[in-house]
């Protein structure tokens, strides 16, 4: 394998992670976004083609004054695929998705008290993990990676779950070391309302948004134990200035209510210690506290865009109906805010989903370097060799 040097592997990177955000892309747009040189674009997109890792998707229109119509490029959806897992108190969600992330197979499994007593956290992880390649072997596709997404603090740059009070993981687990013994599939675990934000960004619905928060809201026990009452659990995921922020130690988006107190044992003031559903006074209560804490942030930090996800859309719906009134009621300017506020574009599998385009978004990563030209830090490996090493 030809080993590359940084500025090659750099300018490789940078082309394929274009081609992968822009879905479809022509080498003269290449040339302009990325100010390279139209003949260095071309070399690189051959060999890109040759490897099998970018192919010609059809035709553009031609200019107004006719010409060449221009050939636009993607990313080879079948290269291979990332797989999703999430894990929550109430179930586990797994996902296979390709390059273009198309979803490939999805299962749904439920978790009961027993059923996690039996086998906790990395019992259902590695039942997730065997899943996803019994099915990328039935479909003769190669995993690349697998995400995975929980509720809890998660240091993402060693793969670790600092804790989670709804998985009942009260110490530091190294989620690297112990997936170690069972494959070698590269694995990155991420909080879920982080993964959510990743399922936004791949689907772009408002493209030109840099500063985001995802609300991930999900009615659940609050735990995986016998007779845990049924709450609205939430957790936020931001992109700032057009990157996921996790913040210092990786511990961004816990949420606990500004009008929480002690003795409440959920994320909410008194009185919303069990939701058994999301009607009547009580609830109608919960969610307007969200909505008020929501739209606090959202003023503050000047957001454009806010996503509600994980209930059924008629309550995600209620939700952006209670945050789009709070946001006018506590900005205190003439100047009306133009914030967008809509349920999210994926409901159900969006933090598996998610989890999977994080895979993605690190394997079309591009290495950082000084001003040099060095890779400032080592990565983890190689995204581009690490690609070619697949086939």
């Amino acid at each position: 394998m030809r080993v590359l040097n940084s500025l090659s592997d750099l300018n490789i990177m940078r082309i394929l992670r274009l081609i992968w955000q822009s879905k479809k892309v022509s080498r003269v747009e290449i040339a302009s976004i990325l100010k390279m040189d139209k003949s260095t674009v071309t070399k690189i997109i051959a060999e890109l083609i040759d490897r099998n890792l970018a192919r010609e998707a059809e035709s553009g229109e031609s200019g107004p004054q006719g010409g060449r119509k221009p050939v636009f490029l993607e990313i080879n959806g079948s290269y291979a695929c990332s797989g999703g897992i999430e894990i929550n108190p109430e179930r586990i969600y797994v996902c296979l998705e390709d390059f273009c992330g198309t979803i490939l197979f999805e299962y749904l499994q439920e978790i009961t008290p027993e059923s996690y007593e039996q086998k906790g956290f990395l019992g259902f992880l590695r039942e997730g993990i065997d899943l996803l390649q019994a099915n990328a072997d039935r479909l003769r596709v190669k995993i690349a990676g697998i995400g995975i997404g929980i509720p809890g603090m998660v240091d993402v740059e060693n793969e670790t779950i600092i804790q989670s009070i709804p998985l009942l993981i009260e110490e530091s687990l190294s989620v690297q070391k112990e997936v170690q013994l069972w494959t070698k599939i590269p694995i990155f675990i991420e909080n879920d309302a982080r993964c959510c934000c990743y399922t936004e960004q791949i689907l772009a619905k408002n493209p030109n948004a840099k500063n985001i928060m995802f609300v991930l809201a999900e009615h659940r026990p609050l735990q995986p134990v016998k007779d845990s009452p049924k709450n609205l659990s939430v957790g936020l995921g931001l992109i700032l200035n057009g990157k996921i922020y996790h913040g210092a130690n990786s511990t961004a988006g816990e949420f606990r209510s500004v009008d929480w107190q002690s003795p409440s044992k959920t994320q909410f003031s008194p009185g919303s210690e069990s939701l058994p559903n999301l009607d009547g006074e009580a609830a109608a209560k919960t969610l307007r506290e969200l909505a008020k804490n929501i739209a606090f942030l959202v003023n503050t930090l000047s957001l454009d865009v806010v996503y509600v996800g994980g209930l059924e859309k008629s309550r995600a719906e209620e939700i952006v109906k209670f945050i789009r009134e709070e946001i006018v009621y506590l900005w205190p300017y003439a100047w009306n805010k133009t914030t967008v506020v809509s349920t999210a574009s994926v409901s159900q599998r969006a933090v598996s989903y998610g989890a999977a385009t994080k895979v993605l978004d690190k394997l079309f990563s591009v290495p950082e370097l000084d001003e040099g030209g060095r890779k400032r830090k080592a990565p983890a490996f190689s995204p581009y060799q690490y690609l070619l090493s697949l086939k």
